[in-house]
């Protein structure tokens, strides 16, 4: 009588795109917190760029920079707000979580049987969705800190919560952004590490 079965086997392919998609979203996460163009002003002269952590003031090549809340030149840094250092937080530490997992999703092939393999992409791929989670709330929160005093000064008494006045996205928090997006799929791919593999066999059982 021909019987279906099914055992556990390993998706290489997925295990391979897997560990690619993280490892490149934890860097692109790490390199946006720490690029200062999250808001852009424009006009007037010198242009001003400003991140979590850091803003510049001029253009390319003449560029100085500072910690966000220290002057730059004549230029005064005053208070950051509050909200950017919980982003750091929240973000940064989204961004870590998502290097780990990267790195448990390279060392995933070592492992001795699909169970164990199974097993590591199912912690790891929670893991990245709470890091998913926490970048989110980050992005969601940043946008609160332009009605700071800092935000104010730099882009103009317009500047209010989530409103950013005579400033403008920049590219970092676009990278942010984009990474964040990026990094949802990965706990999918995780699911997809293992799967059922079913297979049609002749069995030798009489059946009445």
């Amino acid at each position: 009588m021909k019987v279906r079965g099914w055992s556990w086997s390993t998706s290489w392919s997925v295990v391979a795109l897997w560990a690619g998609v993280t490892l490149a979203v934890a860097l692109a996460s790490l390199a946006a917190l720490f690029t200062p163009a999250w808001f852009v002003r424009h006009e007037p002269l010198p242009p001003i760029i400003f991140g979590v952590w850091s803003w510049c003031v001029g253009g390319v090549g003449e560029q100085r920079c500072a910690a966000v809340g220290q002057g730059v030149g004549q230029d005064t840094g005053a208070l950051p707000s509050a909200v950017w250092v919980m982003v750091g937080a929240l973000y940064g530490g989204g961004g870590a979580l998502l290097a780990v997992t990267g790195l448990a999703a390279v060392l995933t092939p070592l492992l001795p049987t699909t169970q164990a393999r199974a097993a590591m992409a199912h912690v790891a791929g929670n893991i990245q969705a709470a890091a998913v989670s926490l970048q989110a709330v980050g992005l969601v929160l940043y946008p609160l800190g332009l009605g700071s005093p800092f935000a104010r000064i730099h882009c103009g008494d317009k500047a209010t919560v989530y409103s950013a006045g005579d400033c403008d996205l920049g590219y970092g928090y676009m990278l942010a952004l984009v990474a964040t997006v990026l990094a949802a799929y990965c706990p999918v791919l995780a699911r997809l590490v293992t799967y059922k593999d079913y297979t049609d066999y002749w069995s030798n059982l009489n059946y009445l």
